[in-house]
């Protein structure tokens, strides 16, 4: 156990490492360019009550994060606290921004939830459900900007066009995927089994069988959940106009970043074409956070908006805003997190394990009288 715990923590020490040395990389080069003096003067003339903006757009995203998975359990009947919805939100948000492609977030919140009593098909299926809106939102979003207001990205040149379109593809194959597992059981029992061998080759998986059977409940609670994608249309367009929300306050941001920096040429629908085309076409990017690739897309997309003097100053603040400002409240949510689970831990009975969470007598089963007053 502490050898996988060590190894969990130098994965994501390595991945933090990437981070600081893109945002390093990134001071490196401005310095070198003359320009960090510039970046930091635009930082501190920037208007606060633009940068105030920034922070409740973020807000709004984060809270919206958390709001998808609390419907989604509502509607399949399922009591769970809005608190825990946002927690888990927020647990996800750091550990796909620390990973690379995000990998992290979605095993981490079905850990949280698991711990506290919700089966993990159930979990799954609502973290499968909430990436395939939020994928849909995001794309569905960026064509109509793209194809109703595409003067924005003309003047951008072929690369930036390029990078949209791929972009689209690898996002709209990643929706597929998530289609293909709602509507295919035998796709996801292959994957399950892959991996349960690959366990057993690598001696990590003890009992086979054991792990086999509690896979295929899984699977049932997962089918059972995500059926609302072909058969619960409004349901399911509830989520998705949810994430339309959630998508638009992240990606707002870069709005309230170039007006508090005392820019006001372009319109809102303008900045945010640019935005949600870089944040599409960067976040195929295998690098935790996609280092580097927000970055340089930032200047590839934004170059003809800010002034050459600003440009700097705007891509450190817009990155704060849309990354670091997750990683450090976020981060205050896992913490708390594992001091729950210390805390649980230490009031459960000596001898007992993981499963005995899921048995009748544990009061944070969802479907315990008291689980909505508990987190």
């Amino acid at each position: 156990m502490s050898k996988r715990i060590s190894k969990q923590t130098r994965s994501i020490f390595l991945n933090l490492l990437i981070i600081v040395i893109t945002l390093a990389a990134v001071l490196l080069i401005s310095a070198n360019g003359g320009d960090l003096n510039d970046a930091w003067a635009t930082l501190r003339s920037a208007d606060p009550y633009w940068i105030l903006m920034a922070v409740v757009s973020w807000c709004v995203f984060m809270t919206f994060e958390g709001m998808v998975l609390h419907v989604f359990f509502r509607q399949q009947k399922v009591k769970i606290k809005l608190g825990l919805s946002l927690l888990v939100g927020m647990i996800g948000s750091f550990y796909s921004a620390v990973t690379p492609a995000a990998t992290g977030g979605q095993p981490m919140q079905v850990l949280a939830l698991r711990k506290r009593g919700y089966p993990t098909g159930l979990s799954s299926s609502g973290l499968a459900v909430k990436f395939f809106t939020f994928q849909s939102a995001l794309l569905s979003l960026g064509a109509l900007l793209w194809i109703f207001n595409p003067g924005p990205l003309a003047q951008c040149g072929n690369e930036a066009k390029w990078l949209a379109g791929i972009g689209f593809f690898i996002n709209g194959l990643s929706v597929v995927a998530v289609i293909l597992l709602a509507i295919n059981k035998n796709i996801v029992r292959a994957v399950i089994a892959f991996f349960i061998r690959v366990g057993c080759a690598l001696h990590l998986v003890r009992n086979k069988e054991k792990l086999a059977a509690r896979a295929e409940g899984a699977i049932q609670d997962f089918h059972s959940s995500v059926d609302m994608l072909t058969h619960h249309p409004i349901q399911l367009f509830q989520l998705f106009l949810i994430s339309c929300i959630q998508v638009l306050g992240l990606l707002s941001i870069a709005y309230c970043v170039y007006r508090a920096l005392g820019l006001n040429g372009y319109s809102y629908l303008d900045i945010l074409t640019l935005q949600f085309l870089l944040f599409i076409a960067a976040s195929f990017t295998p690098l935790p956070g996609s280092s580097g690739a927000q970055e340089g897309g930032f200047y590839i997309f934004f170059q003809n908006v800010f002034p050459p003097d600003k440009l700097v100053g705007a891509l450190l603040l817009w990155r704060f805003f849309t990354y670091y400002f997750t990683l450090i409240v976020c981060f205050g949510a896992v913490i708390y997190d594992s001091a729950w689970s210390i805390r649980h831990a230490a009031k459960q009975p000596e001898g007992g394990n993981a499963d005995a969470q899921e048995t009748p007598e544990n009061p944070d089963r969802p479907d315990h009288p008291g689980a909505e007053n508990d987190q």
